[in-house]
């Protein structure tokens, strides 16, 4: 109603297309939706990243399937990551449950979101904003200038963008050695990964249906089996290393 064009002060001191302002905190709210379940997309409950049922997004997308009312499906679609499965909130508070930080996909709340965003802005660069034409999110830009000026102003530092590929090689790893890649089909973190063997002491793995670092986590009778072969071509390969080294010693 009040959208103007032009800062006014017609029912309170708003500035110019106040709607556009305040856009960005649903806008990001609701990106995480999408964005985070679908990492954490376990095969069974997990309450890493927030207390959720076994594979959320078939959860998450059956409350938005199954009602007519798309518009209530999506909130409570996002009320299952933000509220979570036993979840007691009654309203969200959008600028509290999400934090601006320097991953655009947020970084939570508490001591691990503050170390998650001093390491985004030192290590990692994710200046992944959407333009809602390469992808179906809205139009919310987020460039590496966009990222220095916040890191600037939360941490005091400057991003080192090059970090990543003068400490990790980049792509250029072949002079790497004893390393498995492993990688989740269901995990988006996968797009930035080594999916293919580089050489006999580089593998790669993709484990099938698996979300982020399933294989990392401890088993469990729900985990599928592509996550046990996984981790078994992972200790042959570390326990061969071992022996190579072994070897040396005698």
């Amino acid at each position: 109603m009040l959208d103007y064009p032009y800062p006014a002060t017609f029912m309170g001191d708003l500035p110019a297309n106040p709607v556009k302002v305040s856009y960005p905190y649903p806008a990001t709210f609701m990106g995480d939706l999408p964005a985070n379940p679908v990492k954490v997309s376990y095969p069974y409950p997990a309450t890493f990243m927030g207390d959720l049922p076994a594979n959320p997004v078939k959860v998450a997308c059956g409350y938005i399937l199954d009602t007519s009312d798309y518009l209530q499906g999506v909130a409570n679609a996002a009320g299952l990551y933000y509220n979570g499965t036993h979840g007691t909130m009654k309203c969200f508070d959008i600028e509290t449950e999400f934090i601006e930080c320097a991953d655009p996909t947020g970084c939570g709340v508490g001591p691990d979101s503050l170390a998650w965003d001093y390491q985004a802005c030192t290590e990692f660069i994710m200046p992944a904003g959407s333009t809602n034409v390469t992808d179906m999110f809205p139009e919310l830009p987020y460039t590496l200038q966009m990222r220095e000026k916040y890191c600037m102003q939360k941490w005091k530092i400057v991003p080192r963008n090059s970090w990543v590929n003068v400490q990790f090689w980049g792509k250029d790893i072949q002079s790497a050695s004893n390393i498995v890649f492993s990688n989740g089909s269901l995990d988006p973190w996968r797009r930035g990964g080594v999916s293919k063997s580089v050489s006999e002491s580089l593998v790669a793995v993709l484990v099938e249906g698996g979300a982020h670092h399933l294989d990392l986590r401890f088993s469990n009778p729900a985990d599928p089996p592509s996550v046990t072969k996984a981790r078994q071509l992972e200790v042959q390969n570390i326990q061969q290393w071992i022996k190579q080294f072994q070897r040396t010693l005698i």
